[in-house]
């Protein structure tokens, strides 16, 4: 079964699915405060049509950006999604991203979705000192009763784990992390959603990330890895996480952004999607993931983004100029998420 926030629900009724996004959430661990005097006399403004431009290349620069925290503008940015055919979203708002079970409720009565929230632990970053000392059991103890349970004594259960975080390079307690969520899914049967380190300096995350789930027993093929838009420079790498039965997610369709102060480095869409057919041609296509990650401000319609229906509405026909048929998109956003996400026992 797929558990939502509203409660199981069988896997036929999932359709069109969004893997790896945030609805609710709380990004300010990554705030990095500007050191050149423009950046600074923005870094608390709104956005405007004046300075889009800059907030489209530092959001990690500005407070206001950084969450995603209204109910209302939420339902508002679903429907779009919704009224095109999208049927489930999840939401990988897991500790150190300020997930909301009881609002993403209210949002899933409202908008009609399937809305899947995430359990376990970001980056060390956006962690408390008490879960940094953690141990691996009681890391896992944490994602178990999320799940099973329900998050933070809500009763709400989350249903996939994750996104669990890598930084470059890992930390213990990321270490930790990732075992503790390879021990939980072979408990619970959830899958298990990883943010790969997204750094252009950090190229085979993905793959020591299969390496400590591996050593804990976990199925790979139960394994969602993230952020892989990255690295479109390494198809070999893609290709060597694929061959040992891990899902790779391409779910940042809608960004472009280069920040200099990160190392970090996200190619635009037209990129993505040549990326995508080259795996798709070469029979990969059961186990790719398409999403957009919407964790900022701007990335919604609202303040003059793509919004959750990008993927439908804009990235679609470009597959299909690419060769890829429409139908084989619409596997990727179907078929492939029905098969990994619900638990299974």
């Amino acid at each position: 079964m797929l558990r939502t926030v509203l409660g199981d629900v069988d896997p036929a009724e999932m359709g069109i699915t969004l893997p790896h996004e945030h609805v609710l959430c709380d990004s300010s661990a990554w705030f990095s405060e500007p050191t050149d005097p423009e950046g600074a006399l923005l870094a608390d403004a709104e956005p405007t049509l004046e300075n889009l431009w800059w907030m489209r290349q530092h959001p990690n620069s500005n407070r206001f950006l950084l969450y995603l925290d209204d109910v209302d503008i939420a339902v508002r940015e679903l429907d779009a999604y919704a009224r095109l055919g999208g049927r489930t979203v999840v939401d990988l708002s897991c500790v150190g991203l300020g997930g909301q079970p009881e609002q993403l409720a209210v949002v899933s009565r409202r908008t009609g979705l399937n809305l899947v929230l995430g359990s376990g632990f970001y980056v060390d970053a956006s962690l408390s000192d008490d879960i940094r000392a953690a141990s691996v059991e009681q890391l896992a103890e944490h994602i178990i009763r999320d799940l099973t349970e329900g998050v933070g004594g809500t009763g709400i259960r989350a249903g996939v784990i994750g996104e669990i975080g890598m930084s470059h390079p890992l930390t213990p307690v990321e270490e930790r992390s990732l075992r503790a969520a390879a021990r939980a899914s072979l408990e619970t049967g959830a899958a298990i959603s990883v943010h790969t380190a997204a750094h252009a300096v950090e190229m085979d995350s993905a793959l020591r990330a299969a390496d400590i789930l591996g050593e804990e027993g976990a199925d790979l093929s139960r394994v969602i890895m993230g952020h892989m838009d990255t690295t479109l420079h390494r198809p070999d790498y893609h290709r060597r996480v694929l061959d040992l039965g891990c899902y790779v997610e391409f779910d940042l369709f809608g960004h472009e952004l280069f920040e200099s102060e990160n190392d970090f480095i996200c190619p635009g869409d037209y990129a993505k999607t040549k990326a995508v057919s080259r795996l798709v041609a070469e029979g990969y296509e059961s186990q790719i993931l398409l999403s957009h990650d919407c964790c900022f401000k701007i990335q919604l319609r609202t303040w003059g983004g793509y919004g959750y229906a990008h993927l439908l509405q804009n990235i679609l026909p470009r597959f299909v100029l690419e060769g890829v048929p429409e139908s084989v998109v619409l596997q990727m956003m179907t078929e492939n998420p029905a098969r990994v996400l619900p638990l299974q026992q």
